[in-house]
């Protein structure tokens, strides 16, 4: 038996409990019936699309790992491919010796405490508070006007 790893789109005219439900009834009942065994699984609720697809800007995306014969995983597809409650869907294979990957949750939470970390990190200091920024010196008012008589002059020995 493979691994495999399937993400799945569910339709988003139903609400988020009946949604994680057809994620289990068409994808992993479906995956038990042709012989397989799922290892993981997690419903990451309503996302947006980049694209409309179906008319549609966003559904319930769901991912699961499970193991089972590559001829029943045709199968599986078919089966998805009918079915009207699924939007899209992808499989993709996996090594065996792969971990299972971590709760979308848990991996929303390490991002947020990265950036905490960063903005932290990247905050001023005591020691390096902002410095005013240095005004553009202008030319002091003498300067000014003795190349205002020196053009003044050129302009009428020319004439």
């Amino acid at each position: 038996m493979k691994k495999y790893e399937m993400m799945a789109i569910i339709v988003n005219n139903v609400d988020e409990k009946v949604a994680s439900d057809i994620a289990k009834t068409s994808i992993l009942d479906r995956v038990a019936e042709l012989g397989g065994k799922t290892t993981f699984q997690d419903f990451w609720g309503a996302r947006g699309f980049a694209y409309k697809i179906n008319g549609e800007k966003w559904g319930y995306y769901f991912v699961c790992q499970f193991e089972m014969d590559g001829s029943n995983v045709t199968k599986l597809e078919r089966d998805l491919g009918i079915d009207k409650q699924i939007v899209r869907f992808l499989t993709t294979s996996v090594n065996t010796g792969d971990p299972a990957p971590e709760k979308y949750e848990a991996l929303q939470a390490r991002a947020e405490v990265a950036k905490a970390e960063k903005e932290k990190k990247d905050a001023p200091t005591e020691k390096t508070a902002p410095k005013e920024p240095k005004k553009p010196s202008t030319p002091k008012k003498d300067e000014v006007d003795k190349k205002l008589d020196k053009i003044m002059d050129d302009a009428s020995s020319t004439l």
